[in-house]
């Protein structure tokens, strides 16, 4: 049976990667902190590994894992550069020494990467025709910073990594987007800004589950990054539409771009003055709602055998089903 270690197990990302691996026959152990909430995981009967990637002394990867994905990593377009060193480069460099230390050689390492290291604001992103840079936000800078430790490693000491990049995943577990979106659906707030015709990079999360295995697995991609989006790509009236439709609910004022961006303006000032504050409004939000942002995933097709489901009112009603139980047992207010 392969082993496979995920950190951030008990996350939107890694707890759907859990319950992937578990079902497609692997053993799978997964890192979470002391004090993390683990309901995403309730049920699944994995092996659980605690301790923190920042003291990278109290983490004890399990000897069979020879096959390592590492999701762990704080997720905010509005993280300070503290926050994203810490929480994504330090995570990444403290588990690669731990990976050095062990006896048994490592297969494949996976690392969670974002396909905003390729920028955004335009269509068919690729490496060879690059969106509007992101290093405006700190968490992108980082991540772009650990794609190329990793890739560095990889071409001086051979490190077997495949670097996935996807785009805005959605899904079962998402306790931050997907949540936020929902409660303020089932409230009747206007979701869509303009008209919502502008395509994004919707990456359903058990897409991204599917692309990581077939990197775990797949001969010659060692040293590559892809990209990882749903095939056929919703607009944000459409996605945002299904969202309000589960609730019966249906927008019938469009929120004009003016002033959404003059409300995030306001929103982000609060936050310079209070930090704790959290925006839910940024003007980067509202320019990814109202251009056009979606990434070339053929390589990702071609190299990796990827495949992705693209039935998405399933998808959009798997989502809300989660959002429905989360509400009724008070995990979501």
């Amino acid at each position: 049976m392969n082993a496979v270690f995920i950190t951030g197990a008990n996350g939107f990302i890694g707890s759907n990667l859990c319950r992937h691996f578990l079902a497609a026959g692997w053993k799978v152990s997964g890192l979470v902190r002391p004090a993390s909430d683990l309901h995403l995981l309730d049920g699944l009967g994995l092996d659980l590994v605690r301790g923190d990637l920042c003291d990278s002394s109290s983490v004890r990867i399990p000897e069979d894992a020879a096959h390592v994905i590492h999701a762990a990593s704080v997720v905010s377009d509005v993280a300070d550069a503290d926050a994203c060193r810490s929480h994504i480069f330090d995570l990444t460099r403290n588990l690669l020494e731990l990976l050095r230390r062990r006896t048994v050689p490592l297969r494949r390492l996976v690392y969670v990467s974002s396909a905003l290291t390729l920028g955004y604001g335009a269509t068919d992103i690729s490496e060879d025709r690059p969106g509007v840079p992101a290093e405006f936000l700190p968490y992108t800078r980082f991540k772009i910073l650990c794609e190329q430790y990793l890739l560095d490693e990889h071409a001086r000491r051979g490190l077997p990594v495949v670097i996935l990049r996807p785009a805005d995943v959605v899904g079962p577990g998402d306790r931050t987007t997907s949540a936020r979106l929902f409660r303020e659906a089932e409230r009747g707030l206007p979701l869509i800004v303009g008209r919502g015709r502008r395509r994004f990079g919707l990456t359903f999360v058990g897409n991204l589950c599917r692309a990581a295995e077939a990197a775990l697995v797949r001969d010659g991609v060692c040293g590559r990054a892809y990209a990882v989006t749903n095939g056929v790509l919703p607009t944000w009236g459409e996605y945002l539409g299904a969202v309000a439709a589960g609730f019966g609910k249906k927008q019938r004022i469009y929120v004009p771009a003016w002033a959404a961006f003059a409300a995030a303006r306001a929103m982000e000032a609060v936050h310079k003055i209070r930090p704790s504050y959290d925006p839910k409004l940024t003007t980067y939000r509202i320019r990814r709602v109202t251009t056009d942002t979606t990434y070339d995933i053929s390589r990702t097709r071609d190299e990796l055998g990827y495949v992705p489901d693209d039935d998405f009112s399933r998808q959009v009603a798997e989502t809300l089903a989660w959002y429905r139980e989360e509400r009724a047992h008070g995990h979501i207010r």
